[in-house]
């Protein structure tokens, strides 16, 4: 990341206000954590399926004038594509933006959290989603393995 970018980065974090990509199937429960979040003062951007997220995530890059996401939340079985994929591809591409799983099954959280993930149990609310953007903003993204965040 270029160092205008990572100033940007630094700048929404310390106002508090991100750049959030939240990749939700269900179109109310997307409607509903998009319209929180965006109460909280975040910039949102939600897509429906795993073929919107990628080419959202793909846009940041190939356009170098597109404002880079501070963190991504998305489900394990986005339509498309399964949550844990987006991220191990991320990490491989030495890509550490910050990550929110929402996920129920155990063996996904773990390997969540192993990528420096932050794992959200389902069923979700917005609650929980706002805690878990705070986690991942103040803790760099990165939970400790085997611990659950608790909102």
């Amino acid at each position: 990341m270029n160092q205008a970018l990572a100033k940007q980065h630094e700048l929404r974090a310390a106002t508090g206000s991100l750049r959030i990509l939240l990749a939700e199937g269900d179109g109310e429960l997307r409607r509903l954590l998009s319209q929180a979040l965006e109460r909280d003062g975040h910039q949102v951007v939600s897509v429906r399926d795993g073929g919107a997220l990628l080419e959202e995530l793909a846009a940041t890059i190939v356009e170098r004038t597109r404002p880079q996401f501070d963190l991504v939340i998305c489900e394990q079985g986005l339509p498309g594509i399964q949550g844990m994929t987006v991220l191990s591809g991320l990490r491989a591409r030495d890509n550490e933006i910050r990550f929110v799983l929402i996920c129920a099954d155990p063996v996904m959280q773990e390997r969540a959290r192993r990528l420096g993930g932050v794992v959200l149990d389902q069923p979700v609310d917005a609650e929980a989603v706002r805690g878990a953007v705070r986690l991942a903003t103040f803790a760099g993204g990165e939970s400790k393995q085997g611990s659950e965040p608790t909102f």
